[in-house]
């Protein structure tokens, strides 16, 4: 069975659809995206992945918890950075979102992939023990979601490399 990878980004079909074309030919994943918080969630809560990318700035779908965070930041992806919020409620840091986030995500199985610089984020990197970050920069190579997934994996299954 392929690992399954979620990559959660909203503008992966239009804008980001290069870095997605290495993953499909190499054919070795089973690749899902969410493009809003709502479909995440869902997807996060019928499935099991293997690695989770997410971006910072999402827009939060239609799930009316999570319209009401984003308006309260003033409905802007910059400042809402629903995605943060995201990862602090799947790794059970933040519980007011009212159902419970999956039991078998940690950190290792998450990756961020975002245009804030690590700066920007370290310390919440650091509160949620995550690791695994790249900043969206122009010039990165088309294969860096690949690898991103591959650094994943790596990290929660040390023994398959």
């Amino acid at each position: 069975m392929k690992p399954r990878v979620l990559w959660v980004e909203d503008s992966a079909r239009l804008e980001l659809r290069n870095l997605t074309g290495p993953i499909y030919f190499s054919g070795k994943y089973d690749f899902s995206l969410a493009e809003d918080i709502t479909t995440a969630i869902h997807m996060l809560r019928v499935e099991v992945f293997d690695a989770i990318i997410v971006d910072i700035r999402l827009p939060p779908g239609i799930d009316p918890k999570w319209n009401a965070f984003y308006r309260n930041a003033g409905a802007d992806k910059v400042q809402a950075q629903l995605g943060m919020r995201l990862l602090y409620w799947l790794l059970g840091s933040d519980r007011t979102y009212p159902a419970p986030p999956p039991d078998w995500i940690t950190p290792r199985h998450i990756a961020v992939f975002t245009v804030e610089s690590r700066q920007e984020i370290q310390k919440d990197l650091d509160n949620l023990r995550i690791a695994t970050f790249e900043q969206k920069v122009a010039g990165l190579p088309d294969t860096i979601l690949l690898r991103l997934i591959e650094q994943l994996l790596t990290q929660s299954n040390p023994r398959a490399n």
